[in-house]
């Protein structure tokens, strides 16, 4: 990376008021090492309790989907054997909001799955939600899961606007999955 692109890069972080940024490979560990710096700068920048929950909360489920289900991201040049799954994680403050946004590589199967998931919580109301989670709760795991096949719902849940999600097409046929999720500060 040049100078000129380390500098613009900075200035997007800062002018969008990033309160954490992580791209790399993610274990457990990392997700409790950047978990506790998310929940320090979030009492930083958000007075709600309930409001911090929900962020962590998407936070630690997005992470969790990156390390469970991705596959793995591009290799540094030189290194081999087995890597963990690579993703990219946002928070950002909008407004009276904090958006968390996480990316990461999956099959091209498994992201038609995913968007379909989601087109499927996005038109459901807190109330439908809550139901679907219920269900979900009193249901064996899907086939491919490596959890309780409840995250995306639980994120969906306390996100206050419906989720959002892409997915594109890689040169090395894999997907780059993103999804989207927000929290409204409490009146």
């Amino acid at each position: 990376m040049e100078f000129e692109q380390f500098q613009q890069f900075g200035t997007l972080l800062l002018k969008d008021a990033f309160v954490l940024s992580y791209s790399g490979y993610v274990t457990e560990d990392i997700l409790e090492a950047v978990g506790a710096t998310l929940r320090q700068r979030l009492g930083d920048h958000i007075n709600s309790p309930q409001q911090i929950n929900n962020v962590f909360s998407i936070f630690v489920e997005l992470m969790q989907n990156v390390i469970r289900y991705g596959t793995d991201g591009p290799q540094p040049v030189g290194i081999l054997g087995d890597r963990e799954s690579f993703g990219l994680i946002m928070v950002a403050q909008n407004g009276t909001s904090m958006d968390i946004l996480s990316g990461n590589y999956v099959t091209k199967t498994a992201a038609k799955a995913l968007v379909k998931r989601v087109d499927l919580l996005k038109d459901k109301t807190p109330e439908e939600l809550h139901k679907v989670y219920r269900l979900r709760l009193n249901q064996p795991p899907d086939i491919n899961s490596k959890g309780a096949s409840i995250g995306l719902i639980e994120i969906a849940r306390r996100s206050s606007i419906p989720l959002e999600c892409n997915a594109h097409n890689t040169a090395d046929g894999l997907c780059f999955f993103m999804v989207k999720a927000s929290v409204q500060r409490s009146p």
